[in-house]
């Protein structure tokens, strides 16, 4: 994988691409890891997938351990990527934005509106909150990581809403062909979601990762 350094002039189109594959792989897929093997569960039984989903189920937080065990796969790409050589501290940055984001306000927002909205709106408001408070703190830690305020703010914002924004548009289309949570196509919620968190890794990580080569391009 080439880096943008490699050049005079930083290819940002290679840098789009790369990024994108990089979050699918480093975000997306273990973010609806579970989800995932539900749905291979249904379809190809399996000891192992069956252990291996017991296992995700047993405590919220093995999921978010596996999440951020897996983000350093895409710290360590997003290091030769964009250039930045110490790649071990865009993974230290990464893992402390998605547990405050976990932990923040906007990650419970079915809580706050309870039974006031049907429950598919309520869903999309919900996960459109998670993934937006997620990539708002790891945008915003790497500003802070390039010691850049401006660069904070950027990537923080343009970050979490294209990752919510396309969270919500997958939504949408999953719910014009009538998949949608609480409705009765079976295991609903585990083919939203999964494919949702994965496109929304994939934009936003497109974007994510052309502002911080940017970024970190400009602070050399």
């Amino acid at each position: 994988m080439n880096t943008i350094t490699d050049q005079k002039n930083p290819n940002y189109f290679r840098v789009a691409w790369q990024s994108a594959l990089a979050a699918a792989l480093g975000l997306g897929l273990p973010a609806g890891l579970l989800l995932w093997l539900i749905l291979l569960q249904q379809s190809s039984p399996s000891t192992l997938v069956d252990r291996s989903v017991t296992l995700l189920q047993a405590n919220g937080w093995n999921k978010i351990v596996v999440l951020a065990i897996c983000s350093l796969i895409w710290s360590f790409l997003l290091g030769r990527i964009s250039g930045y050589r110490p790649w071990w501290k865009i993974g230290l940055a990464t893992v402390l934005g998605i547990l405050i984001g976990w932990f923040s306000p906007l990650s419970n927002l079915d809580g706050w509106l309870g039974d006031k909205l049907p429950v598919h709106t309520l869903y999309a408001v919900a996960m459109c909150g998670i993934v937006a408070s997620a990539t708002l703190c790891v945008g915003f830690a790497y500003g802070l990581l390039l010691r850049n305020f401006k660069a904070a703010l950027t990537l923080a914002i343009t970050t979490s809403l294209t990752s919510a924004l396309t969270m919500l548009l997958v939504i949408i289309i999953f719910d014009q062909f009538g998949i949608r949570v609480g409705g009765t196509v079976p295991f609903a919620m585990s083919k939203v979601t999964s494919v949702s968190l994965l496109f929304s890794a994939i934009t936003g990580g497109m974007v994510l990762g052309v502002g911080f080569s940017r970024f970190a391009t400009t602070e050399k």
